[in-house]
């Protein structure tokens, strides 16, 4: 199991690397939209539709994307409402244990929460690739510190009947490791040559990383299910990768793009 897992963080790591340096930034655009489409599956299985529903579901958010890239269609407001969704709606929903079982509910926040995603990822690697790579790094970084204090120190449960392995000294202890990471960017600024984004940003993107894991969590439990799906030996799916990432990164390509200066 845990040469599995290792091979495939190899794998994501070496096409992630890839993609984002090698590839012009519209192979890079096909490149996740295909990622988008394969989470788009797996949220059909945590909506509990069936078999064509999914299918559908997928097609409908390809041909959606593909749409948004050829037409190149960019709505920038879009981020505003993730983060409204995010803050607004998300949080409570897994706080509060709302079991929503409406298909069309449950299909249009899969969209809220994958079409944003897929827009910064692409916007902000047309700013620049390294940008990305030093963004989504915040959320690994903050899992990781998570994980770490979680084990050593965690006693007060974070959201138990959503997730029970979480907890407030993880979080804690994710937000010290982000600030530590966000230390080293400020730095070594001169080094990687991308100027350092403030830590209010990084500690936003690490506070929503968490909402997004446990907004996940909480549909995997009502879907009865352990993991989103299967594409990834050793991790489980598409959307146990990225579910931090999903707020997180919104939320930063509307600070690049909207400039929020003194953050």
């Amino acid at each position: 199991m845990l040469r599995t897992r290792v091979i495939t963080a190899f794998a994501l790591l070496f096409t992630l690397l890839g993609g984002l340096f090698y590839l012009p930034s519209l192979f890079w655009g096909w490149l996740t939209l295909g990622v988008i489409a394969l989470g788009a599956w797996e949220w059909g299985a945590l909506a509990c539709f069936p078999g064509t529903g999914r299918w559908a579901y997928m097609a409908v958010t390809l041909l959606c994307g593909a749409a948004f890239f050829v037409l190149r269609i960019r709505v920038e407001e879009i981020y505003l409402l993730a983060i409204i969704f995010w803050l607004l709606v998300a949080i409570p929903w897994f706080a509060r244990g709302w079991k929503v079982r409406n298909p069309a509910l449950l299909a249009a926040t899969g969209w809220v929460v994958l079409f944003p995603f897929w827009f910064a990822l692409m916007d902000l690697h047309a700013m620049r690739p390294l940008l990305l790579l030093g963004l989504i790094a915040v959320v690994s970084v903050a899992d990781i510190g998570a994980y770490f204090a979680g084990r050593a120190f965690g006693k007060h449960k974070l959201a138990p009947s959503v997730s029970p392995g979480k907890t407030w000294e993880g979080v804690a202890g994710g937000l010290l490791a982000v600030c530590a990471y966000g230390a080293a960017w400020k730095v070594f600024v001169a080094t990687v040559g991308v100027p350092f984004p403030g830590f209010v940003l990084l500690l936003a993107m690490a506070a929503l990383s968490v909402c997004g894991d446990l907004f996940e969590s909480w549909l995997k439990r009502q879907a009865g299910v352990k993991d989103s799906g299967s594409f990834l030996p050793g991790h489980g799916g598409i959307l146990d990768r990225i579910d931090g990432m999903t707020p997180a990164l919104p939320l930063a390509a509307a600070y690049y793009i909207y400039g929020f200066p003194g953050l």
